[in-house]
């Protein structure tokens, strides 16, 4: 009986293209990006599904790049400015927000009041800009899923 390989994710080999545009090993990327020296080894072998956000961040800081162009799963020449902009780059991250704060307060959001959630908090930040501080996300999250809790209470 042989052990199969775990399947690659195709934003891995986004990944492994961007680290060869940098002339980068997994070793020399994983310690610029502020993670354990096998971290990208690890994404690039498939033992790494879905990295954290704060993860994603700090690789695509080391990269160059977006978040949202690092896990979009495309090669990095297929993805060009047209494709991507601020406004996907806000709603991953207030994606990724939310995910990790419904996770800390192990809550289970049916898939509208998640929409809806995100929505709220995007057309919030995008009234705010220019200049939006993104550090404001996780108080609204906050905000926003308290009042939800609340609704759900009335309903019962």
């Amino acid at each position: 009986m042989t052990a199969s390989r775990p399947a690659i994710p195709s934003w891995a080999r986004t990944l492994r293209a961007l680290m060869e545009q940098k002339d980068l090993n997994p070793r020399r990327l994983s310690l610029e990006a502020g993670l354990n020296p096998t971290a990208v080894r690890d994404m690039l072998e498939g033992r790494t599904k879905f990295p954290r956000y704060d993860t994603v961040m700090a690789l695509a800081a080391a990269l160059g790049t977006t978040p949202a162009r690092l896990m979009d799963g495309r090669s990095p020449k297929a993805a060009n400015d047209e494709d991507f902009g601020e406004d996907l780059d806000l709603l991953t991250e207030i994606i990724a927000r939310l995910q990790e704060i419904v996770a800390e307060h192990r809550r289970k959001l049916p898939p509208q009041d998640f929409a809806a959630i995100t929505a709220a908090i995007y057309r919030r930040m995008r009234a705010d800009r220019p200049g939006a501080a993104r550090g404001a996300i996780g108080p609204r999250i906050h905000d926003l899923l308290g009042y939800e809790m609340l609704r759900q209470r009335k309903r019962r």
